[in-house]
């Protein structure tokens, strides 16, 4: 009989076939290509295949609107004819449209209320997205997106430069990428390993460090948006393998530079860094 369940097959056989079903869809309908073996549970694997099929499926067909547009055309007033307290209820009001059609907007840093009215209503209102709805999925933005904070992006880079170093948390296939093909250190230059290789060292030489205080300060952007420096203040503890205490304060310096929107150091000097 049609449509019959065959009695011989329990819930995980079945949830198997339909799996298999849906990687071979996914296969010949969008190239995509499966592995048999998953890590996850029939049911859970089940889940995300006909999640994923959902949206390849509303992808292939969407078309371009405006954001404005996707979210029903809301009215809201100007920016500039609003008070403080009035453009802070009216962005918590657009926030909440946007929530309800599945549109999210966050930002890293802290900007003030009419900032973010001002650029939800002139400018992410009138950006295109896909029309396309898929239960459970989220678009989401970052106002940094549009508007890089290019200031905290290069102190968030040597700062975190630092944090690696002095945390023991250095890797070289993931963190190398906050450097530049080419970094000048210590009278010379080197390549990414070739620093990856001198902080392994540094690290290997102590068998604890710890990082007390690091602030950056005299940022400096040149006006292209290419090159920047930073100035900042370190301290910073360690103990050697032979039980020497050691500490590292004083002044550090960076220089940056700005390849396909992403600042990478160039040049630096740490007090005490590579004499160990």
């Amino acid at each position: 009989m049609e449509n019959e369940i065959d009695p011989l097959l329990n819930r995980d056989d079945e949830l198997h076939a339909e799996n298999n079903l849906l990687k071979l869809k996914l296969g010949l309908e969008y190239g995509m290509e499966m592995t048999e073996v998953s890590p996850l549970s029939p049911d859970v694997e089940n889940h995300w295949l006909k999640s994923v099929y959902a949206w390849e499926s509303a992808y292939k067909n969407a078309k371009r609107v405006k954001l404005y547009d996707y979210i029903g055309r809301p009215e809201f007033p100007k920016w500039d004819s609003l008070t403080p307290e009035q453009v802070s209820r009216e962005l918590e009001r657009i926030h909440t449209i946007m929530e309800n059609n599945s549109v999210h907007l966050s930002s890293i840093c802290k900007y003030d209320d009419t900032t973010i009215y001002k650029f939800i209503t002139e400018e992410l209102f009138e950006h295109e997205m896909d029309d396309m709805r898929v239960l459970g999925m989220t678009c989401h933005f970052t106002y940094e997106e549009f508007h890089p904070n290019h200031d905290y992006e290069i102190r968030e880079r040597a700062a975190d430069f630092v944090r690696k170093i002095f945390r023991k948390q250095w890797n070289q296939e993931y963190d190398g990428i906050i450097l530049s093909d080419k970094i000048f250190f210590s009278g010379a230059t080197y390549d990414r390993k070739g620093i990856s290789t001198i902080v392994s060292t540094f690290q290997d030489a102590h068998s604890s460090l710890r990082l007390h205080k690091f602030d950056t300060h005299d940022v400096v952007i040149e006006p292209d948006y290419v090159k920047a420096s930073v100035i900042a203040d370190l301290s910073a503890m360690g103990k050697m393998k032979d039980g020497e205490k050691v500490r590292y304060i004083g002044a550090c310096s960076f220089k940056l530079e700005r390849e396909y929107d992403y600042w990478q150091i160039s040049d630096f000097s740490i007090p005490g860094f590579g004499n160990r």
